[in-house]
């Protein structure tokens, strides 16, 4: 039901997030959860990466913005990956290994429908200029890796929870084609609803760049 109240503009920004959530995370100890995700707490702030920009969190007054630009609005599932990973991360570290979302515990099933990840909409975008892909992914600092794809690359998603893209381009009568990954140990920072959250924002923020 979230997912679909998001694609129907209902929540669509950071400021309106539930309160249950901002209530989660004051039941933790704010350095735990700052240190399970490899963020940082200070003066009653939380400040933790999200491809690559720091994000700040100030659980009293219930906002979020980016580091620099506290006029610019947050998404939605911006502060959803935000605030779930502070308030459930374990703080074990990634493992480089990449799998699907679908590969993940409960995937199979979860991610279909409305909640498969944006592959189709990342191939589509950049179909005539597949280097326009790597261009905006480097800018997030994303570094290339062996995949056998016609591009490959991994970014920083959260700092325990990297984010890969494959990227093959249209021949002939094969259509592009693109792939989205994530470490293997995603689910002991996000729950399914999150990680899709995550992909979510990785698709959005490559093609508007």
């Amino acid at each position: 039901m979230a997912s679909q109240a998001v694609r129907d503009g209902l929540f669509r920004w950071a400021e309106d997030l539930p309160s249950e959530l901002w209530d989660d995370l004051g039941a933790r100890p704010p350095l735990d959860a700052s240190q399970a995700v490899g963020g940082h707490w200070h003066d009653g702030l939380f400040r933790v990466p999200l491809l690559g920009m720091d994000h700040i969190l100030d659980p009293q007054a219930r906002r979020v913005w980016i580091d620099g630009r506290p006029g610019e609005r947050v998404s939605y599932q911006a502060g959803v990956v935000l605030l779930s990973t502070l308030t459930h991360s374990l703080g074990v570290p990634a493992s480089g290994r990449m799998v699907t979302p679908a590969e993940l515990p409960g995937g199979k099933l979860f991610f279909t429908g409305a909640h498969a990840p944006a592959c189709g909409p990342l191939a589509k975008a950049f179909d005539q200029a597949p280097e326009d892909l790597w261009t905006r992914a480097q800018a997030r600092g994303a570094e290339r890796v062996e995949q056998p794809a016609d591009l490959a690359f991994r970014l920083p998603g959260l700092p325990n929870v990297p984010l890969y893209a494959l990227f093959w381009d249209g021949e002939q009568d094969f259509a592009p084609r693109a792939v989205i990954g994530i470490d293997d140990r995603a689910p002991f920072h996000l729950d399914l609803g999150g990680v899709l959250a995550l992909t979510n924002l990785l698709v959005r923020g490559l093609i508007r760049d």
